[in-house]
């Protein structure tokens, strides 16, 4: 009865392995079932352990090529089924492949077989190789989301149960995120495997070896910079804060990699990064931030006086910190030349009432830490960052006398030298890129 179960699951191991198009329900519908009939039988043969010793691990090379030929294919480019949304508006509907109902079965009994106790690692570790693993790991990129699901529980399982196999599969998947931040810019995949490091990153012994600081700086840091960031943040800032809490000294290079990597003209992952900072701020060593503080308030400053309402409120959280307010003390006359010419200028100019009165209330903040230091600020004229709120129709004036004086320096040379051409130059609104983004003088600063 054994012997011909036996030859059964081969078949049947057989029979699902063969390829069907399941972008067309009817097409080859009977043969179809009949698939999902047999992996279904194939999951029950797992439920008795008998089974699973004289069955399933004898022909374990003829059960991992049926998986590898159901799941390592072409990744499907899904479209919706309504067409493209109208612009502003949200994408909520979730993609879905066709092919999914016959793949689900086959990744719910690769995962019933890796739990399983008499999988062991002696078997299962021949199988699972670093070609194995690559191929694996670009399924990630895959759109449909319950296959990313699957996907992530598996590499969790292999990854606690194969301890030899653990380093190939760090570098596997640090292999993954320098393609995302360095070639391709988008992966599916990114949070699903971010969760997966953060179980492993929780189990780091402290101190950090050398390789897993090297992987915070070359991976975690960097992958904030990825255009894409927003699709993964919220993993990506549970990882960052577990190395942190393994290291603190390691939330310096980060509040340094932020600052680097800020985003430029999308607000909405402005807001995020504020978020951040503020909670990495809190890990910091305040001694140890003195070389970042002029790029830490410049961008503070910058944030306060731009025209994102939430960019601005989001910044103005950073003054309800208490430890945020002991690095301002601490490096006061560092912040206070930068902080206190914009603050006093924009509380009496901004225009919106709740943000000014927050202003209004910031002005009252820095007076009592330091009465002295901050009338020196107010009247000082060489403010780094008081262009930020420097009345336009001012420095549109500034800007034609600049210009002017280039037009006669330009006829001068013209004098000088017959064949003197003129340097075409882009910002302005006789140039072709000035013309098209329609920018305007008064906006560019020098």
């Amino acid at each position: 009865c054994v012997q011909e179960t036996g030859i059964n699951a081969e078949y049947m191991g057989q029979f699902v392995s063969i390829s069907y198009d399941f972008n067309y329900e009817q097409k080859e519908a009977k043969a179809k079932a009949e698939r999902l009939n047999y992996l279904q039988e194939l999951q029950e043969l797992l439920n008795d352990q008998n089974n699973v010793i004289n069955l399933v691990i004898p022909h374990l090379d003829l059960v991992i090529e049926m998986i590898e030929k159901n799941i390592f294919r072409p990744l499907p480019v899904l479209r919706k089924a309504n067409g493209p949304s109208e612009v502003g508006m949200e994408e909520d509907e979730v993609l879905t492949d066709p092919a999914w109902p016959h793949l689900q079965p086959v990744y719910e009994f690769f995962l019933q077989l890796i739990v399983n106790e008499a999988c062991d690692v002696k078997s299962l570790k021949v199988f699972i190789t670093h070609n194995f693993i690559q191929m694996f790991l670009e399924l990630f990129d895959a759109e449909e989301p319950r296959e990313r699901e699957y996907l992530k529980n598996i590499l969790h399982r292999l990854y606690a149960k194969l301890v030899p196999r653990r380093k190939m599969i760090r570098k596997a998947i640090t292999d993954s995120f320098y393609t995302l931040i360095h070639e391709n810019f988008k992966f599916n995949g990114a949070a699903e495997l971010l969760d997966i490091l953060a179980s492993i990153i929780s189990g780091f012994a402290v101190p950090l070896r050398e390789e897993h600081v090297y992987f915070f700086k070359t991976v975690i840091i960097p992958s904030h910079k990825v255009q894409t960031c927003h699709l993964y943040h919220e993993q990506l800032l549970r990882c960052s804060m577990l190395f942190l809490s393994k290291d603190p000294q390691l939330a310096i290079h980060l509040v340094d990699g932020l600052l680097r990597y800020w985003p430029f003209a999308n607000s909405a992952k402005e807001v995020m990064f504020l978020s951040e900072l503020l909670e990495v701020l809190e890990v910091c060593d305040i001694t140890k931030l003195e070389p970042l503080i002029p790029k830490l308030f410049k961008r503070l400053v910058k944030c306060i006086a731009g025209p994102h309402l939430q960019v601005a409120d989001r910044a103005m959280c950073f003054f309800e910190n208490d430890y945020f307010l002991s690095i301002l003390k601490t490096y006061k006359n560092f912040t206070f030349p930068l902080l206190v010419p914009v603050i006093a200028k924009i509380a009496d100019t901004h225009w919106h009432k709740i943000l000014q009165e927050s202003l209004n209330a910031l002005k009252t903040i820095l007076k009592e830490i330091d009465y002295n230091a901050y009338e020196r600020a107010l009247n000082s004229k060489d403010s780094k960052c008081l262009y930020l709120v420097q009345d336009q129709k001012e420095l549109k004036k500034e800007r034609i006398k600049l210009d002017e004086k280039w037009k006669a320096l330009t006829r001068l040379a013209q004098q000088k030298n017959p064949n003197f051409k003129e340097p075409i130059i882009p910002y302005c609104d006789t140039h072709i890129v000035g013309k098209n983004n329609g920018l305007d003088l008064s906006l560019i600063h020098i």
